[in-house]
């Protein structure tokens, strides 16, 4: 029976990010030796995440991780595969259910080059992986540059397949508008930034937070808010001091530590984000409409802009304040059946036709880069290796 190694080491990640694993574990723990591997960067003790998951789990450090040799790992975490061996055939779970506008002109591939295959749960995820990646081998290749951040045990350019799936975390499409679970006549607003260092500069919710609030609360005076930062910084001198500024009124609200994601999406009536998956993992989860907040900067930066293209037309995008108001307000007057509507046409878009990533995960194991499921694969190059197909 063959070893697969499944490895949560998000920092911080808690149960949010160790559940992108159980899909993996829940497909695969009939057929294979599945090992579960949890680090101490997770704020997750072994026997938290062995409650999660019903599984026994390994609490480990870098040195175990740098062991593992000729072995299938899967990871929740696109940094560990600097930390494996060259010889192991690694698959990386990337984050949320579609791309983000994210200032990183090569959308991470500084992390993602180390890995044979990644799942991304979308399409415009997928486009923007692809470009990234190819963008960076050629970069490396041209510019010969070398890594300044400490040495990796693994090759960044090797061939990568990236492989488009349904949302990993998500359960099946709405096929109508659900019923409404509301048990007050509160307006509750989610405010959801995502990590520092993601969004050009003056593009952060939290730089632009007065703005979004009193662009909300023009038009919808009895508005609440509850405030969702990125988890790993909640101790950031930056968030600590607009966490306890904003204390001092009582219609906003600081998400607690540790609360799940399903929970809080379940308080909000709409969330409003800079450039989170979170906004449209609410929606999947809620066929609630989210609202991205992404004004113009001064800053022209090519990933922003592709995703913009993207989503032309698929998400509800504001620019500006005064299309926040504008788009804030039609969203309180919205039916469900409106709702249900955009959510679908975005569902569509993204995700029709996709494979499951249990089906994946099982092909991948088998076939490696040969897998049925993976179209192409770019190379050290950053060229386009297309699949033959039989």
């Amino acid at each position: 029976m063959k070893n697969v190694f499944l490895i949560s080491n998000v920092a911080d990640g808690g149960k949010t990010y160790l559940e992108y694993l159980i899909p993996a574990l829940n497909s695969l723990r009939g057929k294979y030796n599945c090992v579960v591997l949890n680090t101490d960067r997770t704020g997750l003790s072994k026997e938290d995440v062995e409650a999660i998951l019903d599984f026994p789990v390994k609490q480990v450090g870098n040195d175990y991780i740098a062991g593992l040799k000729s072995q299938i790992v899967i990871s929740n975490d696109a940094y560990a595969g600097r930390l494996l061996d060259d010889s192991n055939f690694a698959i990386f779970i990337s984050h949320g259910n579609v791309g983000m506008p994210t200032k990183d002109k090569y959308y991470y591939a500084e992390l993602t080059s180390y890995w044979d295959a990644i799942i991304s749960s979308s399409r415009s995820g997928f486009d923007l992986l692809t470009a990234g990646l190819q963008a960076y081998r050629r970069d490396r290749k041209a510019l010969k540059t070398m890594l300044t951040d400490g040495l990796a045990l693994r090759s960044d350019m090797r061939n990568t397949s990236p492989v488009a799936t349904l949302p990993v975390k998500i359960p099946g499409i709405f096929e109508s508008a659900p019923p409404s679970h509301k048990t007050s006549d509160d307006y509750v607003v989610g405010l959801l930034p995502t990590q520092l260092g993601i969004c050009p500069n003056g593009a952060t919710l939290y730089e632009n937070l007065q703005t979004v609030i009193n662009a909300v609360k023009s038009q919808i005076p009895h508005a609440k808010f509850i405030l969702r930062p990125y988890m790993a910084e909640l101790s950031h001198p930056t968030v600590k001091a607009l966490c306890q500024e904003l204390a001092a009124y009582e219609w906003i609200t600081v998400d607690v530590a540790g609360t799940s994601s399903t929970v809080f999406y379940k308080q909000c009536d709409t969330i409003i984000t800079d450039a989170s998956t979170g906004g449209v993992s609410f929606m999947l989860n809620t066929c609630k409409l989210p609202i991205y907040y992404v004004p113009f900067t001064d800053e022209s930066n090519l990933t922003v802009d592709a995703w913009l293209a993207q989503m032309e037309n698929m998400l509800p995008i504001a620019r500006s304040s005064e299309e926040l108001r504008d788009m804030a307000l039609g969203f309180s007057l919205l039916g469900k059946e409106q709702s249900h509507y955009i959510y679908n046409k975005f569902y569509q878009a993204q995700y029709s036709d996709l494979p499951q990533s249990q089906e994946v995960f099982h092909d991948l194991i088998e076939y490696r880069h040969e897998s049925k499921f993976c179209s192409f694969s770019i190379d050290s190059f950053g060229d386009i290796n297309q699949r033959d197909k039989h």
